[in-house]
């Protein structure tokens, strides 16, 4: 697996009212966090620009007591390296802190197969923390690496009624669950690109909330879930079974058991 990638449509820019920091409060950014908003400089968001952002909104939507420790491992084009994947792995399997990993991104393989590479990262996090991963945006039944791995959570997207799969959700026997993934609401960057307005709207003017769609959203409602369950007392591996039991749950054919807040 030479690349790792997730793609989603554009982003859709939302007005949120929310409070302001305070004045003298300087905001964090860390070199390995930091999004890049316009990598090719041609004054236009990038593709895939805030998805670690807008990941990390719907992780605290769940889980609001969550401290996230992230990793930037993709572009702003969604695209990324393997090798960059399992340096971020191993750099949470040296700290042995992490009780649940999100991994929104993934991809198909030629032979069907994982890497052996990207699966012994994953193991060496150890049994005591969870990881869900996305299913894939490619409306297939193809195994998506990593999420398809038997230690891993894969989690495909619901449309807009939760009843049903969105058109671009990946599907199959090696599906856990399945969450909204459509017209999801979350935090995201602050842009505005060159776009002129249409019909009194800016297209392209982002004030740090968005509306998207896709399984990478879908995977941190459930890592989110299992998250704000844990921190109640039980287990990350406990919270999971409670989170994924069928007996607790609608379940679905090929898209597993259904979380729908």
């Amino acid at each position: 697996m030479p690349g790792v990638h997730d793609e989603h449509p554009a982003p859709r820019s939302l007005t949120i009212q929310t409070s302001k920091t305070r004045a003298n409060e300087p905001p964090i950014k860390r070199d390995e966090v930091t999004e890049v908003l316009d990598a090719d400089l041609d004054f236009e968001l990038d593709a895939q620009a805030g998805h670690g952002t807008f990941i990390a909104g719907v992780l605290l939507q769940h889980a609001p007591a969550a401290r996230i420790r992230a990793r930037r491992v993709l572009g702003g084009d969604g695209v990324g390296d393997e090798v960059d994947v399992v340096r971020a792995l191993s750099w949470l399997a040296s700290w042995g802190r992490a009780d649940v990993v999100n991994l929104s991104l993934g991809c198909h393989t030629f032979d069907d197969r994982p890497s052996p590479v990207l699966a012994r990262a994953i193991a060496a996090l150890g049994r005591r923390t969870v990881v869900v991963a996305c299913a894939g945006n490619t409306a297939s039944d193809r195994p998506f690496w990593p999420a398809a791995l038997k230690s891993v959570i894969a989690v495909a997207a619901l449309d807009g009624s939760r009843r049903d799969r969105a058109w671009f959700s990946n599907y199959g026997w090696w599906v856990d669950a399945c969450a909204p993934g459509v017209d999801i609401t979350s935090t995201y960057v602050r842009f505005d690109g060159k776009r002129p307005r249409v019909n009194g709207i800016d297209p392209d003017a982002f004030e740090g909330f968005a509306g998207w769609s896709g399984t990478s959203f879908a995977a941190p409602a459930v890592a989110g879930r299992i998250a704000g369950l844990a921190a109640a007392g039980p287990s990350a591996v406990e919270a999971a079974d409670r989170v994924l039991d069928p007996a607790a749950a609608p379940t679905l054919p090929d898209l597993g058991v259904i979380i729908r807040s």
